[in-house]
């Protein structure tokens, strides 16, 4: 028996789409793929990742024992970690001259760092949305700037992406269930798609800084 089914459809829907995309931003850039869209593409993988661990904890996790549960759901938080750090990658790319970021990239990297420790000792939620919120926040300003300061064909959708996100982050956290079979995370779910697909739309048409 699959506990939660229709969490665990959705999120292998949002894995689906994360995986389609990251294949398609390859296919459409081939060899001339930049580094903002090279970091997209693993923004995608790692949410792939982390859908499939959480449809996994959601579907069979109650049959592990409770230390296979456990590296289940840090290997979901450690995903979205990753996801956190090409995410703010690929808007400095974005934002910010080849040169600059090569300093900046270490900013991120320190934070990931800090993050896995914390999510190693201590994997509550809570301190995914430390991680995860200011990340959003961050490139949510960076896209905000590239589109009306620097005229970045793509930013807006992603900014659009974004504050999608945090509207699907809020029906999760509200608990608002819409049927007994279909409660606030999988509706969080397919308003994340949605979030995910503007995104993707964004990242098809955005450029290194300069470019």
């Amino acid at each position: 028996m699959i506990y939660e089914p229709m969490t665990v459809f959705t999120d292998l829907l949002i894995a689906g789409f994360a995986v389609y995309f990251s294949v398609e931003l390859n296919r459409k850039f081939g060899v001339s793929l930049m580094n903002t869209t090279w970091h997209w593409v693993w923004v995608f993988r790692f949410l792939a990742v982390g859908s499939l661990l959480g449809a996994i904890s959601h579907g069979v996790g109650p049959y592990f024992p409770q230390g296979v549960r456990d590296w289940i759901w840090k290997g979901t938080t450690l995903s979205i970690g990753l996801v956190s750090f090409f995410f703010i990658l690929a808007g400095f790319y974005r934002a910010f001259p080849y040169a600059m970021v090569q300093w900046l990239r270490w900013l991120p990297l320190l934070a990931l760092l800090a993050y896995s420790v914390v999510i190693l000792r201590d994997p509550r939620f809570i301190n995914v949305v430390k991680f995860y919120a200011p990340s959003l926040i961050l490139v949510l300003l960076i896209m905000i700037y590239s589109a009306w300061g620097q005229s970045a064909p793509g930013a807006g959708k992603i900014a659009i992406g974004i504050v999608i996100s945090f509207m699907a982050a809020g029906v999760q956290v509200s608990g608002w269930d819409l049927h007994r079979n279909f409660n606030h995370n999988d509706l969080y779910h397919i308003v994340q798609i949605v979030g995910m697909t503007y995104i993707y739309r964004g990242a098809l048409f955005l450029t290194d800084y300069g470019t």
